[in-house]
């Protein structure tokens, strides 16, 4: 299988191609600077590919003879519909490492033409969507009676630059909450 990685030079593309190749993993390392990618590619022994995402041609060119992408490059507000709209036209599976519940939003709306062109698209795959809905899958699995679930996480570190600039480009639009199963806005505070 032959695999994408998209935003290979970012914070988190960086730590998922070193911990691919040292699995013997082979993804094809891609984005945007090529000042940064060659390097990296040459250190890690991967081939690569340099395109951006504003031109949907160079998307798809850059697709060419790849069986999934993993897209890590943000803001994902920008980036995400430009990749997932390449990936059904290729018909590739995509899935990302957004937290953006916009983007959740626009990526749900491609579903029915992503259905028809037989495309996954799995946004959400890094740590704080799908892996918590995985958790809390489980426990409500296991606790049947409970009527209500508070997830909290204690993490080392930082947060990453990305993260970051998402998260004070989007904070003017307040913060979401899922509650009853809609997913509704809410003002900060």
């Amino acid at each position: 299988m032959t695999w994408l990685l998209y935003g290979a030079t970012g914070y988190t593309g960086r730590l998922i191609a070193r911990r691919a190749a040292a699995r013997g993993l082979r993804p094809v390392l891609a984005g945007r600077n090529a000042a940064k990618l060659v390097p990296l590619a040459a250190e890690l022994g991967l081939e690569h590919r340099v395109f951006g995402l504003a031109e949907p041609g160079a998307i798809r060119r850059g697709l060419d003879g790849v069986d999934g992408v993993a897209h890590c490059a943000g803001p994902f507000a920008r980036t995400a519909l430009p990749m997932a709209t390449a990936c059904i036209e290729t018909r590739t599976p995509y899935l990302d490492i957004t937290g953006e519940i916009d983007v959740f939003e626009s990526l749900y709306a491609l579903g029915p033409r992503a259905a028809a062109a037989g495309v996954t698209l799995l946004p959400g795959a890094g740590f704080d969507v799908v892996p918590t809905d995985c958790v809390a899958a489980l426990l409500a699995a296991r606790l049947p009676d409970a009527t209500q679930l508070d997830l909290a996480f204690l993490t080392g570190g930082g947060t990453s630059p990305g993260t970051a600039r998402s998260a004070l480009e989007g904070a003017a639009d307040g913060g979401r909450i899922r509650a009853g199963g809609e997913i509704r806005a809410v003002p900060f505070g």
